[in-house]
């Protein structure tokens, strides 16, 4: 768990520690309970968002070739990765030698 600062007018706060003495609780545990139903309404809860991942990986293993192995995936990503950065690289050098 991170700490962080967040800021509150004093009616907030005010209202937010009498709560907490009702129930026994801190303040900080009153936010965080705050926060997670306010994401679970806009993101659905963790078992929803499991399911949409699982049908993504699905999707996209379906589009690979049969028997690929992930070596092979892994060195194709990689290649990848060094073609697009040499093209940036060689983009920006060219536009360096063009500014001068």
């Amino acid at each position: 768990m991170r700490r962080t600062n967040i800021y509150l007018d004093d009616e907030q706060l005010r209202a937010l520690k009498h709560l907490a003495a009702e129930e026994r609780d801190s303040v900080a545990v009153l936010v965080r309970r705050a926060v997670n139903e306010y994401l679970e309404r806009h993101f659905g809860d963790n078992a929803d968002w499991a399911k949409r991942f699982d049908a993504l990986v699905n999707r996209v293993q379906q589009r690979l070739p049969a028997g690929l192995t992930a070596d092979q995936i892994e060195a194709d990503i990689t290649a990848a990765r060094e073609e697009v950065g040499a093209a940036r690289r060689a983009a920006r050098s060219g536009r360096g030698a063009r500014g001068r």
